[in-house]
C-alpha cells in the first residue's frame, strides 16, 4: 500500500492536476470546477465560524460527484435529517452540473466542492470537519480521503455503490492500485450481489459488502407520484387523449441520427401516432434540427412553450418539441411509451422515471451502464434498438399491439416497484455507523448480506 500511495502522490496526482490546469481555458466546466475547490475551505471554514466556533461537531460528511450520485444520496439525507435534526450533514461534490442543487438542498447544512485529493487538503479538511462518517455515493472514491479517514479512525462506507465487471478497476495496474485503499472501506451497500463480489474483488472484506438497492429507486417513484394528470405541466397533452403518444426523452445528436428516420416512418404508418421530442439540452441548434425534421416528414409541431394548463396541443397537430427543462416528468406521464436517449452516446440515461408510470421502453445498444435498464430488459419492459431499422420494427409492434404495450409497460414498472425500499436497507446497513433507525416499509425485502 505505500508503493501506490507513493506513486499516487508523487507521480499520478501531480500530473492529473497539472493536465487540468493545462486543458481548463479550453474545458468551460473544467474550469469552474477547479475554481469551485479552490475556494472550498474558505467556504467550510466561514460556515464553522458562524455556526460552531470554527471546528466541525461529529456530523457526517456525504460525498456525491455529480447529478446522478447527488439524486442517490438525497433520500438518505433526507432519512438522516428527519430522525435526528441536530446531526451536522455536510454535502461534497465534484461536478458543477450539480452545485446548484447542492447549494439548494434543504438537507444538507453546508455543501461545497470536494477538495483536490491531496494529502494536505484531505488531512485539513477531515481535521476541520471532524466527521463521525463519511458517505461516498455510488464510486467516487478518492484514495487520499480513504487513508486519512482511515488513519484518524473515521469510518467510509459506500451508498448505492456500483462497480461493473467491465470497470476497469478490477483488472491489471488499476486493479491492483484499487486494492490499495480498497480494503480500508468500513461498509459497501451494493446495488446488485454482482457489485458487491467486485467490490470484494477489490479487497473489500465479503462481510462488510451488503447488497442494499439502489435509493435512487425511492426517490423516483416520490417524484413521479407528484405529477398528476391533471399537472399543469401535463395539462397541454390532453388534446391528444385519444393518440398514442412517443416521448423521446433526453435525446442527442447521435439518437437523433437512428431515432427521426425511424419516428418518420412510423408516422406515416400510423395515423393516430404523436410524438414528444424533448432534447437533453434545449438549445437553439437542437431545437432547430428538430423542427426541421418536422417540416420535411410534414409533420405539425408545435413548441411546448407555447402551449400551457389552459391552451392544449391540438389533435391534429403530430408532434410536440419540448424548449423548457424541467418537463420530462409531465411528458412521461402524459405519454405512452418511451425511448430513452443517451444510448447511442456515452451510456442511457435515467429509465426509471419513465418506467415508474408504466411506460415500455426502447434505447440503444449503450446501456450497459443502467443496472435498472438491464432489469427491464430481462423482464420484458425495456427493449434494445442497435439502428433506425431496429427502433421501426420494435416501437411499431408497440404501436400496433395495444395489450402488448400494456403489458411492457406493466413489466417495466414492475422492476421499479420490485427495488423499492433501498433507502430503508442501506440505513439497516449502516446501523453500525448512525444514530438512525430505520423505518421499514411493509414488503421491502430484508438486506441481503449474501
Amino acid at each position: 500500500m505505500n508503493c501506490w500511495r507513493t506513486v499516487y502522490n508523487c507521480l499520478a496526482l501531480p500530473t492529473a492536476r497539472a493536465a487540468s490546469r493545462l486543458s481548463a481555458p479550453w474545458k468551460p466546466k473544467l474550469s469552474v470546477g477547479l475554481a469551485g475547490r479552490k475556494a472550498s475551505f474558505t467556504r467550510i471554514e466561514s460556515f464553522l465560524a458562524a455556526h460552531s466556533g470554527g471546528r466541525g461537531n461529529h456530523g457526517i460528511l456525504l460525498h456525491a460527484s455529480s447529478v446522478g450520485e447527488y439524486l442517490q444520496a438525497e433520500p438518505l439525507m433526507q432519512r438522516i435529517r428527519q430522525a435526528d435534526s441536530t446531526i451536522p450533514l455536510y454535502l461534497s461534490y465534484f461536478s458543477p452540473s450539480v452545485e446548484k442543487r447542492a447549494r439548494s438542498c434543504s438537507h444538507a447544512d453546508l455543501s461545497f466542492y470536494l477538495p483536490e485529493d491531496t494529502r494536505a487538503n484531505m488531512n485539513r479538511l477531515l481535521a476541520t470537519l471532524a466527521p463521525r462518517l463519511i458517505l461516498i455515493s455510488k464510486f467516487d472514491i478518492w484514495p487520499n480521503l480513504v487513508w486519512e479517514a482511515a488513519r484518524r479512525g473515521i469510518p467510509v462506507a459506500v451508498t448505492a455503490a456500483t462497480l461493473s465487471p467491465g470497470s476497469g478497476r478490477l483488472r491489471g495496474v488499476a486493479g491492483s492500485f484499487h486494492r490499495a485503499f480498497y480494503p480500508l472501506l468500513g461498509r459497501v451497500c451494493a446495488i446488485s450481489r454482482e457489485d458487491a463480489d467486485n467490490f470484494v474483488r477489490l479487497g473489500v472484506a465479503s462481510q462488510r459488502c451488503v447488497v442494499t438497492g439502489d435509493t435512487r429507486f425511492d426517490q423516483t417513484w416520490e417524484r413521479a407520484a407528484a405529477v398528476t394528470e391533471n399537472d399543469p405541466l401535463v395539462r397541454p397533452f390532453h388534446g391528444w387523449r385519444e393518440k398514442i403518444i412517443f416521448a423521446a426523452g433526453s435525446i442527442w445528436p447521435a439518437d437523433q441520427q437512428r431515432l427521426l428516420p425511424a419516428l418518420g416512418e412510423l408516422c406515416k404508418r400510423f395515423g393516430n401516432l404523436r410524438l414528444i421530442l424533448a432534447p437533453h439540452e434545449p438549445s437553439d441548434e437542437h431545437l432547430r434540427q428538430l423542427t426541421d425534421f418536422c417540416t420535411r416528414a410534414a409533420l405539425g409541431c408545435e413548441l411546448y412553450s407555447s402551449l400551457g394548463a389552459s391552451i392544449q396541443v391540438a389533435p391534429a397537430t403530430r408532434a410536440v418539441i419540448v424548449d423548457t427543462v424541467g418537463a420530462l416528468a409531465a411528458v412521461y406521464r402524459a405519454a405512452d411509451m418511451a425511448y430513452i436517449g443517451g444510448s447511442f452516446d456515452s451510456g442511457v440515461h435515467n429509465t426509471m422515471e419513465p418506467a415508474c408510470f408504466g411506460l415500455p421502453l426502447l434505447f440503444g445498444p449503450r446501456h450497459l451502464n443502467s443496472y435498472e435498464a438491464r432489469l427491464m430488459i430481462e423482464a420484458g419492459g425495456a427493449f434494445c434498438a442497435q439502428d433506425a431499422g431496429q427502433i421501426t420494427k420494435r416501437a411499431g409492434r408497440l404501436i400496433g399491439d395495444g395489450e402488448f404495450r400494456k403489458k411492457c409497460g406493466h413489466s417495466a414498472r414492475r422492476v421499479v416497484q420490485a427495488n423499492l425500499g433501498a433507502t430503508d436497507r442501506t440505513i439497516r446497513a449502516l446501523a453500525d455507523f448512525l444514530p438512525v433507525q430505520p423505518q421499514r416499509q411493509e414488503g421491502a425485502p430484508e438486506v441481503d448480506n449474501g
